[in-house]
């Protein structure tokens, strides 16, 4: 899919072009060509992305027509200034434009559009969504470690997918036998063993039957240990003898057996950090840390929002059977986070915005702005003063119409495609509504 990006020559266009190239991407970024006319235009659209240093649609103001018709042969068209741009964005609308990027995250944002789109392929394996170099460097981490016997160590903040990861790493290793997730916090101190490791009839008061441990019962396949570092330190003694010996001994019995088992292990927990200050056995971390992927959060691969944000929007539609959509203006405000939850965050986000969409199906930018921002929106009351002795019926409309608008441009922070869903109007009756304006002293 070809994009024609506009840009200012104070937006870092080789930044754009060097991490579309680091992605796998085959784009060239083009600055200064002094007009947009067709025999300029159409060698360069061919390599995929068109930069231009020729400012905002605003400055542009002849060129519109050119720009329009390039819209008109469903070229997405992505706008970067970094002046006006709410002028600009009413412009590329009114255009027809597909998408229209602010300054702000515009490296991500642009690489974000091609992932979606296609353009660079994600390259993803099983449940793990993204194309980001980030996330790219893991699906190929994935592909080599997968297939070792090796224990690997996932680190990562909370939600960024440390399950999904263990199950890809699981799925890639061509064991056919259970995967089986463990989640140490909910195992007690004085029955982690018997879990783990199983017990013989009558080892213990209510052993009245022999019990299969969680590591022998998947067999030639994978256990998955998730918040290791909130295990206790006997635990974690006993967790260091089995990764050692590759054997267990269940409880009350007097023959160890040898495991066939991958384990993997992950936790949100600065390990080193914790050896130090006694709360993990440094010999343990030692033993576990030599395969270990680190998985990115969230704020630090942007660019996979939009696709993610798609996949979590399927996802909603599929199971509840509807048709709800994101808009530029909603990917817009899913940028301005830094998402301390990671995806994880992320996908509670959409769904709730999807719950409460509006009838025409795109998903509600006042519940996913509250969510992002963490501070409730205030909801303006406004009052349209007249005087019914001098006032006609259409001063009164007129008033409103003024009072009504500009609140609520007010309240989407200016973004008209946020307004336009809350006011229940189509995108032209909007803007010719808004010509109507008296302007504002």
């Amino acid at each position: 899919m070809t994009i024609a990006l506009f840009a200012s020559d104070r937006i870092p266009l080789s930044a754009i072009a060097t991490n579309l190239r680091r992605a796998g991407g085959d784009v060239s970024p083009f600055d200064l060509i002094p007009t947009l006319s067709r025999q300029d235009i159409t060698p360069l659209i061919a390599k995929g992305v068109l930069i231009t240093s020729e400012g905002g649609l605003i400055e542009i103001g002849e060129q519109t027509e050119q720009v329009r018709d390039l819209i008109g042969e469903r070229l997405p068209l992505i706008l970067c200034s970094p002046r006006s741009t709410t002028a600009d964005r009413e412009v590329l609308m009114e255009c027809g434009a597909s998408d229209v990027i602010t300054p702000e995250h515009v490296s991500e944002r642009v690489l974000g559009q091609l992932i979606l789109n296609g353009d660079i392929p994600p390259n993803g394996c099983g449940t793990l969504y993204g194309g980001s170099t980030q996330i790219r460097r893991l699906y190929s981490d994935i592909e080599k470690l997968a297939p070792l016997s090796e224990p690997i160590l996932l680190l990562g903040e909370t939600g960024t997918g440390k399950e999904l990861v263990a199950r890809e790493l699981h799925n890639c290793s061509g064991r056919r036998d259970s995967y089986i997730p463990v989640n140490c916090p909910e195992l007690h101190p004085d029955l982690i063993s018997s879990e783990l490791f199983g017990h013989e009839k009558g080892a213990f008061t209510g052993a009245s039957a022999a019990r299969v441990g969680l590591i022998a019962a998947a067999g030639g396949g994978t256990v998955f240990l998730d918040e290791i570092g909130d295990l206790d330190l006997q635990s974690q003694a006993k967790l260091l003898r089995v990764l050692e010996d590759r054997k267990i001994r269940r409880v009350g019995a007097n023959h160890f057996e040898e495991i066939r088992s991958r384990i993997v292990l992950a936790t949100n927990h600065d390990l080193q950090e914790d050896c130090g200050e006694g709360k993990f056995r440094h010999d343990l971390y030692e033993r576990i840390r030599g395969f270990t992927l680190v998985l990115p959060p969230l704020r630090e691969r942007k660019a996979d929002i939009p696709i993610l944000a798609k996949h979590f929007l399927d996802e909603y539609n599929e199971e509840y059977k509807t048709s709800c959509k994101l808009s530029a203006g909603d990917i817009d405000d899913l940028f301005e986070y830094d998402w301390p939850g990671n995806i994880r965050e992320l996908r509670s986000v959409i769904r709730k915005a999807a719950a409460y969409s509006d009838l025409s199906g795109y998903v509600s930018s006042l519940v996913l702005q509250e969510s992002v921002r963490r501070t409730p929106a205030k909801l303006a009351q406004e009052a349209v003063p007249f005087n019914p002795a001098a006032d006609t019926w259409r001063d009164l409309i007129g008033r409103a119409q003024t009072i009504y608008f500009r609140a609520l441009l007010a309240h989407t922070g200016g973004n008209r495609e946020a307004a336009i869903k809350l006011s229940g109007l189509s995108k032209s009756q909007f803007f010719e509504k808004l010509k109507d304006l008296p302007k504002e002293d």
